[in-house]
């Protein structure tokens, strides 16, 4: 009897060793997906920063140039929306905040979930602030230019760039819809591919440790 109960309690000590080992292994491996998807993040919020910058810095001078009414508005409305654009990114740069290692396995966990489950929400809704939006504005700036000549006006920069003709117009729309078809598309595929896993990982991780 005394040798079954030393087998059980070896048996046992050597399972809770093997879970021990695997939950280690787990823990690691998504510490360094995690890692690597919030440097991704990082690199993704500062870009679109400076990109919206930009933004505002080339809309105003558009605006300020341009004398069609219709075109000048939509400037405004793009450096509006550029200002929007930042905040969220702002916003997304505090949230993607490294795991604070004072905290317990399961508080450290439970930060990255929030944190993906953030930036989950971010791209999912990306939709209906990033792509539509500017989008539109970006219509009514291309039909509110107008003739030139009805102005006296006369920048040869601006002729050269800007789609004045109907066809160019056209094929400006045509191309923008793609862009922005394919970033709707990129989010999606980022949720699918990069943030959904990793929560799945992370509910793993916890779930193993609930289980020892």
């Amino acid at each position: 009897m005394l040798e079954q109960e030393i087998k059980d309690i070896w048996s046992n000590s050597s399972r809770t060793a093997k879970i021990s080992i695997d939950t280690s292994q787990l823990v690691e491996e998504l510490n360094t997906k995690v890692t690597t998807i919030q440097k991704k993040i990082r690199i993704r919020d500062n870009t679109e920063i400076y990109a919206s910058v930009i933004g505002i810095l080339i809309f105003g001078y558009l605006s300020y140039e341009i004398p069609f009414p219709i075109t000048k508005a939509a400037c405004a409305l793009s450096i509006i929306w550029f200002v929007f654009v930042i905040f969220k990114f702002r916003k997304s740069k505090i949230q993607n905040t490294k795991s604070n290692l004072h905290l317990s396995l399961t508080e450290q966990l439970e930060q990255q979930k929030v944190t993906m489950k953030l930036q989950l929400d971010l791209l999912d809704s990306a939709t209906y602030w990033y792509t539509i939006p500017p989008f539109i504005i970006n219509l009514i700036f291309i039909f509110g230019l107008e003739n030139p000549s009805d102005y006296n006006w006369t920048n040869r920069i601006a002729e050269n760039i800007l789609p004045l003709s109907m066809n160019l117009k056209i094929g400006t729309i045509i191309g923008l819809a793609m862009f922005y078809a394919l970033t709707f598309w990129l989010n999606k595929r980022a949720i699918i591919k990069e943030i959904k896993p990793l929560l799945n990982n992370i509910k793993t991780v916890e779930q193993q440790i609930k289980n020892e």
